[in-house]
């Protein structure tokens, strides 16, 4: 799934070594100032992954560079947050009624009846299962889908190419199972940091690290996540290439 790579080489390379110890506290600083400055940092640390993900589908160990030549950062941070955003729009379009629903509710209970209150509740309930069930649905897939899309778009340097739909199936398709296991890896990478962050946040004195500890989580599971999607790309994309190099036997 992942053709022999060492995956300690991709969880650990962030903070492997005292230079990348450095531009990681960058990347982490980046990710701080997204408190204060709506989605620009956000996408610099997004163009930032993208240089780590072109070292993976060059066939290169990931490792960490330079914070440089930010406009180009801008850029392909950019890119790729506009495929994501493009895929994710059914999972918006099903939030957003669900938002509104939640913020009319208290208007309406405080307008009404005890009887009528009781019956949009259970409506309202229904209708918020139902939509939550569908997002559900609707996420598994895309999960897989919208990695398979970045990483088409991050190798062919273009935002159209995320939409190129024949282009990267094929890619997925020939190794499903590596986006599957990249995209556990991910998530219980994810878990883990989350409990460390709830156990500061239940003390009183590692509570005041949370400033710090919340971007370097940011900053780690971001640059690992696109590593891991361009590793299991880079395997899908050598194996549909075996088997359409490979002789026909008659």
């Amino acid at each position: 799934m992942f053709s022999g790579t060492d995956l300690s080489q991709i969880l650990l390379f962030p903070v492997k070594d005292s230079e990348a110890r450095k531009y990681f506290l960058i990347g982490c600083a980046v990710a701080l100032a997204g408190f204060i400055v709506p989605i620009i940092p956000y996408l610099l640390l997004f163009g930032y992954a993208v240089q780590i993900a072109k070292q993976v589908l060059n066939g290169e160990s990931p490792r960490m560079v330079k914070w440089d030549d930010w406009g180009r950062l801008l850029q392909d941070g950019a890119r790729m947050f506009g495929v994501r955003m493009a895929y994710s729009l059914p999972l918006l379009i099903l939030v957003l009624p669900m938002m509104i629903a939640g913020i009319a509710l208290p208007i309406i209970a405080d307008n009404a009846n005890g009887s009528e209150v009781e019956a949009f509740i259970a409506i309202f309930g229904l209708v918020m299962f139902s939509l939550l069930c569908l997002i559900m649905l609707l996420s598994l897939p895309l999960a897989l889908i919208i990695p398979a899309a970045e990483m088409h778009a991050v190798e062919k340097n273009e935002f159209a190419a995320g939409f190129r739909f024949r282009e990267w199936w094929g890619i997925l398709r020939a190794n499903l199972g590596g986006f599957i296991v990249a995209l556990v890896i991910v998530y219980v990478a994810s878990m883990a940091l989350t409990i460390v962050m709830q156990i500061l946040m239940a003390t009183i004195i590692l509570s005041c690290l949370l400033p710090f500890f919340v971007p370097a989580i940011t900053t780690y599971t971001t640059l690992v996540m696109y590593a891991m999607f361009a590793q299991a790309y880079k395997v899908g994309r050598d194996k549909l290439a075996e088997t359409a190099n490979a002789p026909i036997v008659s």
